[in-house]
């Protein structure tokens, strides 16, 4: 064994203090780590040690703490004049006296690293084999802002932020439910992330509760440095199929909205995003904006938003297609017909103005925003004028390629935009190679891929496979009046039927049974 595994082997708390602070100042690198604190104290004759991790505290937080300590320690001798000092009931004293919220007793040494990084105050009494938690920390961290993707034009304007407790307390301020749970845990061996777990009790499949915690508890990983995307990589087993599995919102409003539709929802701490999940292909059309309009425009919005999907999945293959077979085209549709003959083929030139699109995009994401209009402009007049002028792409291609790119970016799921652009390009790849026959086998294939695939147990294409009408697809299509929604639509019916659950009064049925009678005591109130 190794001198580097003899020096970080865990160890137990012991009732020497020297022995404990020996290690914890070996262990953090006490001395050498500047943002780590290390304060001894001597109160009424005890002997102590804190640790706190600089940024997380404010100064006169902490002074007030330590003068609460002190006056608590010299309460408690004086209140015993004439017995010897009885150090476990000291720290016993200590815990229900010192006047702060979050006040405990810690006996594993592991939990004790945890804690000092993570912010709260660990304080070591000697002769104790117990250290003392006095959580004061405050962590650093933005104003709540508006979302970017998921923009509405009314309707709150407050994100998520990348504080944990920030998000879970928005969360908890729209569902004020009883039923919310908030389960908390820490994932990686190296970054100890903080996870919450959130569902609501008696709506939420308790299956898909259960297997969903096992999943996080059995992440085996030194860090979750991307947050939110690494974990959805480890819970899901993802491998090469680009379609998300997952949900990313960051309003908090979709969150508790998904919590009462019976999914689960994941608060990843120095994320902006919270994770939904599991979630079929309709939940990523879901536009915030369809509720804040009313229920024949938002019916409107969605008929948009399908049109998009279609139009940025399909259009350049069948624009491919029509071109590759005239004969094919209808007179209505001559205005797809492309009549130059440029030295490359169409289908080329469609690639071609795909990877110009997305280095646009790259391009303005990495730019300052002092520069991002000018690169527009720069790529407007490459991609525009100068590229048709020297027959290096089409006016048609650009076009429709624009038109393609506008409609990928009316999805409010970034996720399942970048997808569906991968089955673009798995369109336009075969429909170049074999025509008629290709468009057909790649529309086929690509079917065949959603259709197969499983959400943590829901069907991708729910409600459709299988198919499910009330608070199902109805709910999709229709942006109905809210006086005549009594149910919200569930997932959980769905999913029993994937395991052979055929039970009348099962989960679901009651939530729904539930939800109806609270909204009938609201609308007689």
């Amino acid at each position: 064994m190794t001198e580097t595994t003899q020096q970080t082997r865990p160890q137990a708390i012991v009732a020497d203090l020297d022995t404990n602070v020996e290690y914890v100042n070996r262990t953090l690198g006490i001395g050498t780590s500047w943002d780590l604190i290390a304060k001894p104290f001597s109160f009424a004759g005890v002997r102590m040690m804190s640790y706190v991790a600089n940024g997380y505290f404010l100064t006169m937080n902490m002074v007030l703490v330590l003068e609460n300590v002190e006056t608590c320690i010299r309460s408690f001798v004086e209140s015993r004049p004439q017995q010897p000092l009885d150090l476990h009931a000291l720290l016993n004293y200590l815990s229900e006296r010192v006047a702060f919220v979050q006040v405990q007793p810690v006996d594993q040494m592991d939990d004790v690293l945890r804690y000092i990084l993570s912010g709260p105050m660990v304080t070591f009494i000697d002769g104790i084999d117990k250290a003392l938690l006095i959580d004061t920390r405050i962590y650093p961290m933005r104003s709540i802002t508006t979302p970017d993707l998921e923009r509405t034009v009314r309707g709150s304007r407050d994100a998520f932020t990348e504080t944990m407790l920030m998000n879970t307390a928005m969360i908890r301020r729209r569902l004020r439910d009883p039923r919310l749970r908030n389960e908390l845990m820490q994932i990686g061996v190296a970054s100890k992330t903080d996870v919450s777990l959130l569902y609501v009790e008696g709506v939420t499949d308790p299956h898909l509760v259960n297997d969903v915690r096992q999943r996080l508890r059995s992440i085996d990983v030194d860090g979750l440095f991307m947050s939110n995307q690494t974990l959805v990589e480890h819970l899901a087993q993802v491998g090469w199929n680009p379609y998300p599995v997952a949900r990313y919102t960051e309003r908090p409003d979709v969150a508790a909205v998904a919590l009462m539709e019976g999914q689960v929802v994941i608060v990843v701490d120095n994320s902006p995003n919270v994770i939904i999940l599991p979630t079929a292909y309709v939940h990523h059309l879901q536009h915030p904006q369809e509720f804040q309009s009313y229920p024949l425009t938002g019916t409107y919005t969605r008929v948009v938003l399908i049109a998009s999907l279609l139009i940025h999945v399909f259009l350049p293959g069948v624009f491919l297609l029509l071109n590759a077979h005239p004969e094919m085209m209808p007179r209505q549709l001559a205005f797809l017909r492309a009549d130059r003959n440029d030295p490359l083929p169409l289908w080329m030139e469609l690639v071609i103005a795909e990877f110009g699109m997305d280095i646009l995009q790259l391009a303005v994401i990495n730019s300052p925003k002092e520069l991002a209009s000018s690169i527009g402009i720069v790529a407007a007049l490459l991609f525009g004028q100068f590229a048709t002028t020297i027959h290096f792409l089409q006016p048609e291609v650009l076009v429709y390629m624009g038109l393609v790119m506008t409609a990928q970016l009316a999805m409010s799921s970034w996720e399942l935009g970048t997808a569906n652009q991968m089955a673009r390009l798995w369109l336009i790849g075969w429909t170049a190679s074999l025509g008629a026959i290709g468009f057909l086998v790649a529309v086929l294939s690509w079917l065949v891929v959603l259709l197969r695939m499983h959400s943590f147990g829901l069907p991708y294409l729910w409600p459709l496979t299988p198919f499910q009408w009330r608070n199902g697809l109805r709910e999709v299509l229709l942006r109905r009046p809210m006086q005549a929604v009594h149910n919200l639509p569930n997932i959980t019916p769905a999913l029993q039927r994937q395991r052979g659950v055929r039970s009348i009064l099962g989960v679901a049925e009651t939530a729904n049974r539930t939800r109806g009678d609270w909204r009938h005591k609201r609308r007689v109130r």
